[in-house]
């Protein structure tokens, strides 16, 4: 049994989130609590590794082999 909901009339996709509130960090090799800045920094560098690891995915599937065929054709813009 699939847990994933179908998609409805109208829907191609859905994206996720999760909303997280992040107030403090620990180092795990030293134990020590991170500082703000040191955090703000980590979860920056995380979203830089999904963002460049979502580009890559997108990159590599969205053309036209892959989605011809998927949606009302593109038309010029006036």
């Amino acid at each position: 049994m699939s847990r994933k909901l179908p998609l409805t009339d109208g829907e191609r996709c859905r994206t996720a989130c999760a909303r997280a509130l992040v107030r403090s960090g620990v180092d795990e090799k030293t134990g020590e609590v991170l500082t703000c800045a040191a955090l703000a920094e980590r979860v920056g560098w995380c979203a830089d590794l999904v963002a460049g690891m979502t580009g890559a995915l997108l990159a590599g599937h969205w053309n036209t082999t892959d989605v011809a065929g998927q949606g009302p054709p593109i038309r010029a813009m006036v």
